[in-house]
């Protein structure tokens, strides 16, 4: 299928997972960032440790960015890191939930149960390529 194919044939199950992973992207990106400007508090890790962690927190958000990138354009590999991404989303949502952010925790979960349900739908997976298309 070319790209012209494809870009007709983008449902908006497809358009919603693209736009979500890609703001999930963007708030690492903001943590990051935020993280960043916190670098020197006190806390419990090293100077080598907090870069790390801030290195860590930039590569992740390049990452979402170019997995939502390459999803929208059809390549089926992305399946398996959006799934990756949102199950780890889904554990570190479940640990704010006997905090003050829950209301953080509760948008985390239903956002990546959001996306894993579109991410396997017929429209979606037709897309992919895993199956024929119906129209």
């Amino acid at each position: 299928m070319s790209n012209n194919e494809l870009a007709g044939a983008r449902t908006l199950s497809v358009k919603v997972v693209a736009a979500l992973v890609l703001v999930e992207a963007l708030a690492v990106l903001a943590y990051g960032i935020n993280y960043l400007i916190h670098i020197t508090d006190p806390g419990v890790l090293t100077m080598p440790g907090r870069i790390f962690m801030l290195v860590l927190c930039l590569a992740a958000a390049v990452w979402q960015g170019w997995v939502a990138y390459s999803f929208y354009r059809g390549r089926a590999w992305t399946r398996a890191a959006i799934v990756a991404w949102q199950l780890f989303q889904v554990i570190l949502a479940t640990t704010y939930f006997q905090t003050e952010l829950i209301g953080v925790a509760v948008l985390a979960f239903f956002v990546a149960a959001g996306v894993l349900i579109l991410l396997f739908a017929p429209q979606t997976t037709a897309f992919l390529g895993d199956r024929k298309s119906r129209s």
